[in-house]
């Protein structure tokens, strides 16, 4: 041993093992490191699946473009400056080849016939006004992708659940999926835990569920601003014994064409530039929502951009400005990229910009 000692071969030794048995503690922390995010990953795409066959189960019940054919019709009530203006509404659909949509106002009319692949158009002025894009979003369905939808709401593949809790929506006990997306955004589904049907939300009111064949779909909707009803749509007649022909579905005279389709997969914003608030506005305490009418070209571009709902020229200019720098990753049908139009705001406060979507 002394020898050992002498040629310092008995230190080494302990070294090697004092280093072996650190290695060894690192090791062991690292082991449980990685089972532990696997065992978090795990929980992760666990409540990413149970929260999709929530939502997708609550889809399948009121997804009447499921049924082969069906014939729709219902009173529409738009508040115009606080002056209700009322209106008729057409759908008439044969599967997603043949299908007709018709909205019918004082001075305004729209008519949409998709044919195979193809949405033809024709209506009074050549862009979406608000109240219209509202509308489309109150129905929850259509060629334009609204804001809120009964069809195309589950996960996408670059979202995760983060968390499904409870809680009362209006006096409904409801289960709500919380979702995150990769680029930070976050959104809310919920289901009425009794029906299993969407509860929407965001200003967004459904009552009245009425079959159809072996769906259900809402007798009333309605878009309300500060609790007041702007958007009122009265369902008369959901027929699902019709048939219809091809001649059912002639585009109109005049009618404009594009690629598209019933409900596609929404756009979804991937770069934002957030509106500066000017100065001026800010100092006279300027405030409100500037709404931008918008096309999201196949390529996620944002264009043919003008105001439908103004604030000031400097706070629409600033929207403006900033909007044309957002792009999205496009609106697709059966996996193909497509044009969409649609309504983009950004809302402006005292305290700056609140939000812009």
């Amino acid at each position: 041993m002394y020898f050992l000692r002498y040629w310092g071969i008995e230190p080494c030794r302990s070294r090697l093992m004092r280093v072996i048995f650190h290695a060894m503690k690192l090791y062991l922390r690292l082991a449980i490191v990685l089972l532990t995010c696997h065992a978090l990953l795990g929980a992760s795409d666990d409540r990413t699946q149970e929260g999709k066959d929530l939502i997708n189960t609550a889809v399948e019940k009121t997804n009447i473009f499921a049924l082969p054919h069906f014939l729709m019709k219902g009173n529409i009530q738009i508040k115009d400056k606080g002056k209700p203006v009322n209106g008729a509404y057409l759908l008439v659909w044969n599967g997603p080849d043949e299908w007709k949509e018709e909205i019918s106002l004082p001075g305004y009319f729209e008519k949409q016939v998709g044919v195979k692949g193809v949405v033809y158009l024709k209506r009074t002025v050549d862009f979406i006004p608000l109240r219209i894009e509202q509308l489309h979003s109150t129905l929850g369905y259509g060629s334009l992708v609204g804001r809120s939808s009964f069809i195309q709401i589950a996960p996408r593949a670059d979202e995760t659940v983060q968390k499904i809790g409870e809680r009362k929506i209006r006096g409904i006990k409801a289960k709500c999926v919380e979702i995150i997306s990769t680029e930070k955004n976050n959104r809310e589904v919920c289901v009425d835990t009794s029906a299993g049907t969407l509860l929407r939300k965001d200003s967004f009111l459904d009552k009245e569920m009425m079959p159809a064949d072996t769906k259900v779909f809402p007798r009333l909707l309605s878009y309300e601003e500060d609790g007041n009803p702007i958007i009122e749509v009265r369902i008369t007649e959901l027929s699902t014994s019709q048939t219809f022909s091809s001649a059912d579905f002639v585009a109109p005279p005049d009618a404009s064409s594009r690629p598209g389709c019933m409900n596609p997969v929404p756009f979804h914003l991937i770069h934002r530039v957030d509106p500066k608030y000017p100065q001026e506005d800010r100092q006279s305490r300027m405030q409100g929502t500037v709404s931008v009418y918008a096309l999201i070209a196949k390529d996620g571009s944002v264009q043919n951009t003008r105001i439908v709902s103004g604030v000031s020229t400097g706070l629409n200019n600033a929207s403006l400005y900033a909007i044309k720098q957002w792009h999205y990753e496009p609106a697709s049908c059966n996996g193909v990229p497509v044009d969409a139009e649609t309504v983009l705001t950004a809302n402006y406060t005292f305290e700056g910009v609140l939000e812009s979507r």
